[in-house]
This record gives C-alpha cells, structure tokens and sequence, in this order.
C-alpha cells in the first residue's frame, strides 16, 4: 500500500510544537486542542453511534473494508493485539472502524466481518451511504479510490495469515471485486473527545497500547 503524501504533509502540520508530555507518545502527537470532528454512523448492529456518544472513552479510530485482502486484515489483526494488551484497561477504549466502501458494506457484513475475528466487545464497524461517508474521510484526510487491479497478483501485498479461513475466503474471492485503495491511519481520541496522537501502518501494537493507556492515565 503506498500511502498518499497529503496524508503525511497534512498531518505533519499538524503535529506542530507540543508540550513536552506530548513528546512521550510513541504515535505522532496532535494538537491538543484539536477537537476530533463529530460524526454519526450505523454500527455492525444497526445502532447509531457517534463521536459525542462515546466521550469518556479512549477512542481508536481507523478505516476498513470487509472485502479488503491486503491493508485493512493486518491493520485488524494489530489492533486485535492492542485489545489484548490492554486487558482490563480495554473495557475504557472503544475501538472503531469507519468503512471506506459504502456500495458493500452493509450493517451485515460488519457484522461478519467482526464475528471473523472474533472481535464482539468494544468494536464498532460504522457503515453509511457515500454522502455521509464523505464527510468523515474528508474530515479524518482519507481519499478512497476504487481499482479493479488484483495486488496479490502483482506480489505488492500479502495478506496477515489470521484469522486464517477469513482471510483465505477473501482472497479468494478477490478476483470478482474491485478493490479500494485507501490510506490506514489510526487515530487515539481522548476522553475529552479530542484527536491526540496518529499512527500509520507497519503498526505496533505494543506502542499503540502504550499510548492508549497514557490517555486512559491523563483522564
């Protein structure tokens, strides 16, 4: 996946000079002031979940598809991880998936997307129609493209092996789907509903955990 430079340029503005406790972060530090634009989405139960709903909480905040076979399984399987790591502390962080394909994801496949990998507790998979979808990749600098070019094909990707059945099913299916190439950033929003700290893929999730539980200690 070759990531968009605007991405970069974009956030690297935006991490301009930080109080020095935000230089312990491991991701890249945000304004603090920075608060994470609002939106509200239909989860994988067909609930309406919003930014505001979940201030209190750590958010972790990305963008998946459920037809994906290459970027978004392994940006699932890492912050899998990071839900382990964090063990109890997880029951304070929400993690959610804002989807990058409105024309098939649906309320449904969330849901089996999630059920795949057996992630039900504190998961979000957001679903909505393209106008709406806009609006949050606009706000959070994410610029989806659809492509019918395979990239196993080519040998440029090569899919995480877990959940292994999930992951060969899709790829298996990827000739009869086009693909959507997208940037994977990660974004930690605090309880206060503020855009803290960015990551972008190779993720660790060591380093992520880490930085989730900096906010979770700051309130």
């Amino acid at each position: 996946m070759v990531w968009p430079v605007a991405l970069f340029i974009t956030l690297g503005l935006m991490a301009c000079a930080n109080p020095t406790s935000e230089q312990e972060f491991n991701g890249t530090p945000l304004k603090s002031g920075d608060i994470a634009p609002n939106f509200a989405l239909s989860d994988q139960a067909d609930r309406s979940v919003s930014l505001e709903s979940l201030k209190g909480q750590v958010v972790v905040l990305t963008f998946l598809y459920t037809n994906c076979p290459d970027v978004c399984p392994i940006v699932t399987s890492r912050l899998r991880e990071v839900q382990m790591l964090l063990e109890s502390d997880a029951d304070d962080a929400r993690f959610v998936a804002v989807s990058v394909d409105p024309d098939r994801d649906t309320v449904g496949s969330a849901q089996e997307y999630l059920d795949k990998w057996g992630l039900s507790t504190n998961w979000h998979f957001l679903v909505g129609d393209r106008l709406e979808l806009e609006e949050v990749w606009k706000a959070y600098y994410v610029d989806p493209a659809v492509s019918d070019h395979d990239p196993l094909e080519s040998g440029r990707a090569s899919p995480t092996p877990e959940p292994r059945g999930a992951i060969d099913a899709l790829s298996a299916e990827i000739a009869k789907h086009y693909l959507v190439i997208h940037s994977t950033p990660v974004f930690l929003i605090d309880r206060e509903g503020r855009r803290r700290v960015v990551f972008t893929p190779p993720l660790e999730p060591e380093e992520v955990a880490a930085d989730i539980r900096r906010l979770l200690d700051s309130g």
